[in-house]
């Protein structure tokens, strides 16, 4: 399986397609030096991700709905004629319709003004807080995903560890296209029981139905387990995987269902009020415990 030429940088260039000239193949690659910044840009893509679904489901919402629908009853109200004496239902509709035409043609500029003004509202405070993610993981040099500084790692001022191990890299075409990394909770983790969290996961989202993020969950699980036979942890005990998630997020939810994983407690957004109380988002933290059978004498 190929693995990334040393000295020569990859990066995921997400605003272009993939290099169809490059050779088809697919790896996976612990975090390199080659590959720091594609790591830092991904996980950054992976936030701005996460604001683009926050900003359908608040569209879609039943109060942005409904905010534009008010605003459209208090322009017709005054504004449209009804006909009397219809003895129809489509009698009545078609004559409201000749009657009102000029009013129907503006109400329908009505809606997009109004929910252009929802929504640009709206949105800012999806971008003031996942903008505030992004900014944590540029500031840090991705330290706080990654637990590796990834301006060093890519200058090589610091030497591979065993922390660039927890992250893995999926290459297509010589282009990343995903990650998944993973930290250890030394809040929960003990030598009884290893708790290790995914700090980021994702792929760019041409592939997201491709199935990579549920091989990058297996990964994940994978590792943990390498972790826990390699530390000082006590051998076949069980270990867990921990994840938050957006309320929003359908598909990463029925993903982690499948691979296992359930709702383990749900909390409100500290950042953002509104988006918690009146639109309902929640961070919601998923969890596995499983362990594996080491072997046993004979």
């Amino acid at each position: 399986m190929a693995k990334p030429t040393k000295g020569k940088v990859l990066d995921p260039s997400l605003t272009e397609p993939i290099n169809n000239d490059a050779p088809p193949t697919i790896y996976g690659s612990s975090l390199t030096p080659e590959l720091a910044n594609a790591a830092l840009n991904l996980s950054v893509d992976f936030v701005k991700q996460q604001q683009s679904l926050a900003n359908k489901y608040i569209l879609w919402h039943p109060y942005t709905l409904s905010l534009v629908f008010i605003s459209l009853a208090v322009y017709l109200g005054p504004n449209v004629t009804l006909p009397q004496g219809t003895h129809s239902v489509f009698d009545f509709l078609f004559q409201l319709a000749i009657m009102n035409g000029t009013q129907i043609a503006t109400s329908i500029m009505v809606v997009g003004i109004s929910t252009s003004v929802v929504f640009t509202f709206l949105t800012r405070f999806t971008e003031d807080l996942f903008k505030k993610k992004s900014r944590q993981i540029v500031d840090t040099n991705g330290v706080n995903v990654f637990n590796v500084d990834l301006t060093k790692l890519a200058k090589r001022e610091i030497k591979q560890k065993s922390d660039t191990n927890n992250t893995q890299i999926i290459v297509y075409r010589e282009t990343p296209i995903a990650l998944a990394s993973i930290v250890e909770n030394t809040v929960l983790s003990s030598k009884d029981s290893l708790v290790m969290g995914i700090s980021s996961i994702g792929c760019r989202r041409v592939y997201v139905q491709s199935g990579i993020i549920e091989d990058l969950i297996d990964w994940a699980l994978i590792r943990t387990k390498n972790i826990q036979q390699s530390g000082s942890y006590k051998a076949d005990n069980s270990m867990k995987v921990l994840i938050d998630v957006y309320s929003f997020d359908k598909y990463m939810k029925e993903t982690l269902k499948k691979k296992g994983f359930s709702l383990l407690s749900t909390y409100d957004l500290e950042d953002s009020k509104l988006l918690s109380k009146i639109y309902g988002v929640k961070r919601e933290l998923w969890g596995v415990q499983f362990h594996f059978e080491g072997k046993k004498d004979k």
